[in-house]
């Protein structure tokens, strides 16, 4: 069982952290705590962590910091503040040495929150889809208008080259995550709506329960961002609402002027008048939905269009989000993508699809095994767009097969193979006949596969 997020108030963490000299952060390697490790050593912090494996962002922090890769009794002696991701449980050791050694921790999700009280505006990025994109969309527009922003992002900006970019103090832009309603401890005064679905079935029992949080989310805000075509996000009440989508009712509304392999041009109208026009070079109805989002709230904070339109022209996406890799021995496309949510990974094949593929081999790594057990018919009919469907072992991640799934019934019910092996998955990518692979999912499939393309 993971973690819950602590709940000291802001004032509590800043009594902690000014007069901490040395900060100890269990998984720092992972992408929202190497952001708040390099942050904190901004202040002139002493830098320390530990991490099960040595990741390019370890290497990085390894620069500011000192980082163990294996447990010790000594991992936390002499630390004044240990910051905790919920991705461990109580028997982690480090954990459990600070908690003998009576010194405070402080999770993930409320530590995050006081770095980002220290900013005059706080735009927080939620959604079950989306967030990382619009959020580094966002920071890229922001900082072209010389605004110097601080982004807190969930993937690593191409941008930026980095999942963090330190501005100053005037702006924060930041992804807010709903799991485990982690984006309540965070202080918003623009929250940023992309959409509402089902998921984290591990921690939310129903839709319901998802909109509640979202509602609760909203509350503090003194301005809100909607996605006007999303049935769930809808129902949300705010007295400063701000509305985007393709739907006549938005006030940003979105129409599609034009696809091609160079991206997607689309109209912008503000409050029913033609206000300009925009290019990505990404593909898909719901990279359009992310660009005019960010749009909408870089332009209601008085950020001129023209600077806007060049920020989005000039925008070069995330990695790990419909990212190009390398062409195979046949002289297929091989692309890498994040999506792991049945209306994440339909969106993403329809993308590939309106590019002009003719035939596409997906590779999908299921991510968890409560995500695929509470929303298994969703997943069935997912990969419609898919010509070749090649389902790889479950990234179980914090959980156990206690659903008693079987993994071969899943993969033949999505229309697809149940491929173990990783040496056969990279054999039959090498050399499939498609003109188009997409390795697809949030787990280590990726990584383990480039070692042997």
């Amino acid at each position: 069982m993971p973690l819950r997020n602590t709940t000291f108030t802001i004032p509590e963490i800043h009594r902690m952290f000014t007069s901490a000299e040395k900060l100890f952060f269990i998984g720092i390697g992972g992408i929202s705590m190497s952001a708040m490790a390099e942050f904190s050593s901004s202040f002139g912090k002493e830098i320390y962590g530990y991490d099960k494996e040595r990741t390019p962002l370890c290497e990085r922090l390894e620069k500011v910091g000192k980082i163990k890769y294996f447990s010790t009794p000594d991992n936390v002696k002499g630390m004044d503040l240990v910051i905790f991701t919920n991705a461990i449980n109580e028997q982690n050791y480090e954990y459990k040495q600070a908690k003998r050694k009576n010194i405070p921790l402080i999770s993930r999700a409320n530590f995050l929150g006081y770095l980002i009280s220290l900013h005059k505006q706080k735009i927080g990025v939620c959604g079950m889809h989306g967030k990382s994109t619009v959020t580094s969309m966002l920071g890229h527009i922001f900082y072209c208008a010389e605004e110097n922003p601080t982004v807190f992002c969930g993937a690593e900006m191409e941008n930026f080259h980095s999942n963090f970019k330190f501005g100053g103090r005037a702006c924060c832009i930041f992804e807010a995550c709903e799991y485990q309603n982690s984006f309540l401890s965070l202080p918003t005064n623009d929250a940023v709506i992309l959409n509402i679905d089902y998921d984290h079935p591990d921690f939310f029992s129903n839709i319901e329960q998802v909109k509640e949080s979202f509602k609760s989310y909203i509350r503090d805000a003194k301005r809100v961002f909607l996605n006007c075509d999303d049935k769930n996000a809808r129902e949300l009440c705010h007295k400063n609402t701000v509305t985007f989508g393709f739907d006549k009712c938005a006030i940003y509304r979105g129409e599609i002027a034009s696809t091609s392999k160079s991206g997607t041009e689309f109209k912008i109208f503000y409050q029913g008048k033609y206000l300009c026009q925009a290019k990505i070079f990404q593909h898909g109805r719901h990279m359009v939905y992310n660009a005019l989002c960010a749009f909408a709230v870089a332009h209601s904070s008085r950020i001129p269009i023209d600077k806007i339109i060049q920020a989005l022209f000039t925008f070069k996406g995330n990695k790990r989000r419909m990212e190009f890799i390398q062409k195979n021995d046949t002289g297929a496309d091989i692309f890498e993508d994040y999506a792991h949510h049945p209306t994440e990974i339909t969106a993403s094949l329809s993308s590939l699809k309106e590019q002009g593929y003719k035939s596409i081999l997906c590779v999908f790594q299921p991510h968890t095994f409560s995500r695929t057990h509470f929303l298994y018919k969703q997943f069935t009919s997912a990969f419609c767009d898919a010509d070749k469907l090649i389902i790889a072992s479950t990234f179980s991640a914090r959980e156990e097969n206690i659903f008693e799934l079987s993994e071969e019934k899943f993969a033949t019910d999505c229309g697809g193979e149940l491929v173990t092996s990783i040496k056969e998955i990279a054999h039959r990518v090498e050399k499939t006949d498609c003109d188009c692979v997409v390795l697809m999912g949030a787990g280590d499939l990726t990584c383990n596969l480039r070692k042997q393309l």
